[in-house]
């Protein structure tokens, strides 16, 4: 395989530099840090008092694995995948402890829990990082060999380790994340407000300038996965779209002619579009949704004055004025619909969520339909887990061969850094070998000086756990140095000699990590094409959703489970979207998707199953119009423009419907009177600015 040119080469090795190095401090969260590392003190101190230091330290790695998972997962870890974690550690810890003193069994069965691991990238974020600390517990805590009865024992502890953490995290309420980027944000909401004030020959560059600082202060690829960051995302976007409808309004003000019956209620209108930005920037701050709205229904009232003034039928301007001022009320209305979601209390918390959801049959043929879709070995995870089912076992038997004195941690390295793409490869290679240097020395020097007695012990796990979960989603690298440090200090308490362990770390590290690029770079996977499979398979998912969704409101009998299983099968389908625009961003430009449409999409088709959902919900509670002409035109158009956009990333596309606005338009009038119909229509014409946006997306990127 050819080398990669020199430019794009200096330019990736600038990128990982400034990974290594760059810090976000407005990430930095000491009260999560402390909150996250108690449980982990507490079990190695706990293990130290009742039981051997070997299984102290098992059961503080499995409580410092379930830490992590639940800071990458952040801000809310379910139940059940943290039960699972646990159950992944402790069985990965028993299977290693019974291979370990056979190198050959030990080899063979890294092969398929490698492969394994490496498929539950297909299912997201969290799940992948389920898969990497299943290999990390085989490697790591399957060095204690022993009998049948010590690997139980083993085992037991990293569960008990495991669960301890969940059970902390259960009770314990994290605080709040993300309160620099909440800030950014009702900055925007509040320049755009003021925007929609001022004088029609006010320039909007300032207003640019602060929407460009809330987007790059929300893009940074750490926060990728998150769901509160999506949700501030996707408010971002629809917010810049009212700045363009405000916009276009300031050009058709400065056309208006002599004062006229309409004008005050125009003025109406504008100024309450303004005070409804206003109301959704004081429920971001202040993180509680308020119960009525006095601005949106001041602006319901005005257009309808407006509704009723002949002028507004005559006059082309003030009609467009009218026309735009209705399109901003609907994207109002979503905007304070996301705005009461970002902001509940189930999301306000960054915590294990306790609730279990009964699971359904879906659920499970979903998950394995999409990890059939993996096992080609043409996609990104199979390509991933069956490099790391090749790479782990060759890294395991080269330090056998070499008979390095703690050999385990290059297949470690191999594992934590190998990922399903390059960009990640890098930033994460790059960060985890100048981490595991910087912990490694510090370790060293640390142990070395101090000599730490267990009573000391304890206390530089605590301090050290709380400096890695503060520092965890600021800088990785900072992350990776603490939690080195962590294990080393872990490890001193058994090992005679925790200088050299340091030492030893650091070279077999470095080993590992240029062996998974190496392992990359021999079977690279394709950023672009696994974006533009996901974004296919979105987009195809939307349409089924949303055309038994609309069966329903026209009246047609739709099974309730079918229903439900369209719902989430959305649901996954943006959820491996989004996982899969994430990874591509940091891409080379080459081979990734353009970051800029890639999250435009994402936060669009997100506005498209909200609406989607809502209107499903509406149905269901009897809010059905019955079939017409009008309602079968606008489905048809609006199954048409999701076919489009599926099939752009699948080959050429079909014609796009151009009549999305004329179609809602037709029905609206047909739907007058009918309270029903009000409710719906405001909720299609949410998805009919939202697929419009989605079309003008693609073809602006000329995909």
């Amino acid at each position: 395989m050819a080398p990669p040119p020199i430019a794009p080469r200096r330019a990736r090795l600038r990128a990982a530099a400034h990974e290594v190095t760059h810090v976000e401090r407005h990430e930095l969260a000491p009260v999560t840090g402390l909150i996250t590392a108690i449980p982990v003190a507490a079990i190695f101190a706990l293990g130290l008092a009742l039981s051997s230091t070997g299984l102290a330290i098992a059961a503080a790695v499995g409580a410092e694995l379930i830490g992590i998972v639940s800071l990458s997962a952040a801000p809310r870890l379910s139940l059940p995948l943290a039960l699972a974690d646990a159950t992944a550690l402790a069985l990965s810890a028993l299977a290693g402890t019974l291979t370990v003193a056979n190198p050959w069994a030990h080899v063979l069965v890294l092969v398929p829990l490698c492969y394994a691991a490496g498929l539950l990238v297909a299912l997201g974020q969290t799940p992948a990082a389920i898969g990497t600390q299943s290999i990390i517990a085989f490697l790591l805590l399957g060095q204690f060999a022993g009998s049948w009865e010590a690997a139980v024992r083993v085992g037991g502890a990293v569960a008990v380790g495991g669960v301890d953490e969940v059970l902390a995290l259960m009770v314990l309420r994290l605080p709040p994340s993300l309160r620099y980027q909440r800030g950014r944000l009702v900055r925007a909401f509040e320049v755009v407000a003021a925007l929609a004030r001022e004088e029609a020959s006010t320039s909007a560059i300032a207003t640019l300038a602060v929407l460009d600082e809330a987007e790059e202060t929300l893009s940074s690829p750490a926060l990728f996965g998150r769901s509160d960051v999506r949700d501030l995302r996707a408010l971002l976007e629809q917010l810049k779209r009212v700045r363009l409808e405000l916009t276009t309004i300031a050009g058709l003000r400065a056309r208006l002619g002599t004062p006229s019956v309409a004008g005050p209620w125009l003025a109406q209108a504008r100024l309450a579009v303004a005070d409804v930005l206003e109301e959704v920037a004081a429920t971001l701050r202040a993180g509680t949704a308020p119960v009525t709205s006095p601005a949106a229904e001041a602006l319901a009232e005005a257009l309808a004055r407006l509704a009723e003034t002949p002028e507004t039928g005559h006059d082309v301007v003030v009609a467009q004025y009218a026309t735009r001022l209705r399109a901003l009320a609907g994207q109002l209305r979503a905007l304070r619909l996301a705005a009461g979601e970002a902001v509940s209390g189930e999301r306000r918390a960054w915590r294990v969520r306790p609730a279990w959801r009964r699971a359904e049959p879906s659920d499970a043929r979903t998950a394995l339909a999409l990890l059939g879709q993996a096992l080609a070995p043409s996609s990104s995870a199979g390509r991933h887990a069956l490099r790391l089912a090749i790479a782990v076992p060759l890294a395991t038997g080269l330090a056998l061969g070499l008979h390095l004195a703690r050999g385990y941690w290059v297949p470690f390295a191999v594992a934590v850094v190998l990922r399903a793409d390059y960009a990640s490869l890098w930033r994460r290679g790059a960060g985890r070998v100048a981490g595991t240097a910087v912990g490694a020395a510090g370790a060293a020097l640390l142990i070395g000086a101090l000599r730490p007695d267990l009573a000391l012990d304890v206390v530089l796990v605590t301090l050290l756990a709380w400096a890695a979960f503060t520092t965890w989603t600021a800088s990785f690298p900072l992350g990776v140095a603490c939690i080195t440090g962590l294990v080393l200090v872990l490890l001193s308490t058994s090992l005679p000699d925790p200088s050299r362990t340091a030492l030893d770390r650091l070279v077999d590290v470095t080993l590992g990590g240029a062996i998974a690029v190496a392992s990359y770079l021999v079977w690279p996977s394709s950023a672009e094409a696994g974006v533009r499979r996901a974004l296919a398979e979105l987009f195809g998912s939307l349409r089924a959703y949303l055309g038994a969704t609309l069966d329903l409101v026209g009246g047609r009998s739709r099974d309730a489970g079918s229903l439900a299983g369209a719902s989430r099968a959305a649901r996954a389908a943006w959820g491996r979207a989004e996982a899969a625009v994430g990874r591509s961003v940091e891409e080379p430009s080459s081979s990734r998707f353009a970051p800029a449409s890639g999250r435009a999409l994402l936060a669009v088709t997100l506005r498209v199953l909200r609406a989607t959902h809502v209107l499903r919900l509406e149905a269901e509670r009897g809010a059905r119009v019955g079939s017409s002409a009008e309602l079968d035109a606008l489905a048809a158009d609006l199954d048409g423009a999701l076919a489009h956009l599926a099939a752009r990333f699948t080959g050429e596309a079909p014609e796009a419907p151009t009549s999305l606005r004329a179609r809602h338009d037709a029905l609206v009038a047909r739907l007058a009177g009918d309270p029903a119909g009000a409710v719906l229509a405001s909720h299609l014409d949410e998805l009919v600015d939202a697929l419009n946006a989605a079309i003008r997306i693609a073809d602006d990127a000329a995909l």
